[in-house]
């Protein structure tokens, strides 16, 4: 159960990385592009906290290089599901601030 708390929080830590960085070059990217970037920084984390989720799960691979570079493209594909769910949430929140503006609009005020 911590495990995957922990992807969980490592892939938003991800989503916001690439948001950073892609801000501070100021471009839009291809989606591609992106995708690449994404994975790639989730790798990069994974490898730099020597991390692998598939030892908190008691999983073994072949090599010992294998679990950090996969738990880091665990993170990069966690990344797209943030922002997802966060899209989703966003739209949720203006689909009804923006019902109850009309709902305000349309109400008779009291004097």
């Amino acid at each position: 159960m911590y495990t995957f708390a922990i992807v969980a929080m490592l892939g938003l830590a991800v989503w916001k990385s690439v948001g950073f960085l892609l801000g501070l070059v100021g471009k839009d990217v291809e989606s591609s592009i992106r995708t690449f970037l994404t994975l790639g920084i989730g790798v990069l984390y994974a490898e730099i906290l020597d991390y692998s989720a598939f030892a908190g799960w008691h999983t073994t691979f072949r090599s010992s290089w294998m679990g950090p570079v996969f738990t880091g493209l665990i993170l990069g594909s966690m990344a797209y599901v943030w922002h997802n769910v966060l899209g989703a949430l966003e739209a949720y929140g203006r689909h009804h601030r923006d019902e109850a503006r009309e709902l305000e609009r349309r109400s008779p005020k009291a004097a």
